[in-house]
């Protein structure tokens, strides 16, 4: 994705709240190390119509990756082992044909987080606070899969 494209979904994922987004057809690998979060989350997007992958860590998400290509990552900072930023610098680092054009969100547990500039330079496209609101989520999701060139029907 340019940087121009990256700065326009940045500003509408955040400024773009007004509707609740349809997310029927579009699939997600959701990580986070959390059951109970994990299992908030995904509820949260299958209500929105997502189909959900749900895993633990950064091995299990790399290992979906090698089942199917979801249309977004959205995936916590925080995972044992390798970290959020490790994961996605592994998808990026994957041939493109096998996924690594993945929009990725990246999810922190505080609102006041300072890394900011990180989560971009590490390749996600949107940065969010866990505690969001379902359709700040479902817009956000909504928007990088349209983004990214709607759905890939691939499984």
């Amino acid at each position: 994705m340019g940087s121009e494209r990256l700065r326009r979904v940045r500003l509408r994922a955040h400024t773009e709240d007004t509707h609740r987004a349809a997310l029927v057809g579009v699939r997600v690998l959701l990580v986070d190390a959390e059951l109970d979060t994990r299992e908030w989350l995904a509820g949260l997007l299958r209500r929105a119509g997502a189909g959900v992958t749900a895993v633990g860590s950064a091995s299990e998400a790399l290992a979906a990756l090698a089942r199917f290509r979801p249309d977004v990552l959205v995936a916590d900072v925080h995972l044992p082992d390798e970290d959020g930023y490790t994961l996605v610098r592994a998808i990026r680092a994957i041939d493109p044909e096998t996924g690594a054009d993945i929009p990725a969100v990246a999810l922190t547990s505080s609102c006041g987080f300072n890394g900011g500039e990180e989560v971009f330079r590490a390749g996600f496209q949107v940065h969010l606070p866990k505690a969001i609101a379902l359709t700040q989520l479902a817009n956000v999701v909504a928007h990088l899969a349209a983004d990214a060139g709607g759905l890939r029907g691939d499984g």
